[in-house]
């Protein structure tokens, strides 16, 4: 699985503008091949940053996002942003539940197996 994190800071007066955006590609992107999940997140510490979470099983379909549409769309709020944008791709190799947070409390060095 692939996690991308996007985080962005956005000019206060553009605030309205950049959720217009992010909004209009929030569903095209959720139904795309490999998007286990896609998500808008407001910092609730800065209001004028928001994070996207997003969740690919390949690498593969991360990268076809990356050359659609969507995307391209997305890119055009970059000139929103009162910063450069944040940008984090993960690969993980294992995920674990609240069977690890119970494991890992008792003091089992087995929590991650």
């Amino acid at each position: 699985m692939i996690i991308a994190i996007l985080r962005m800071t956005v000019r206060p007066e553009k605030t309205k503008d950049l959720l217009q955006i992010v909004r209009g590609i929030l569903e095209p992107t959720r139904v795309q091949k490999g998007c286990l999940s896609y998500s808008l997140c407001r910092d609730v510490e800065d209001e004028n940053t928001f994070v996207i979470i997003e969740r690919w099983s390949t690498q593969e379909d991360l990268e076809r996002f990356v050359r659609s549409e969507s995307y391209r769309r997305l890119l055009t709020a970059m000139e929103l942003l009162a910063e450069p944008p944040e940008v984090k791709i993960n690969a993980i190799s294992y995920t674990a539940g609240l069977e690890a947070v119970k494991a890992a409390r008792q003091g089992s060095d087995q929590w991650l197996s």
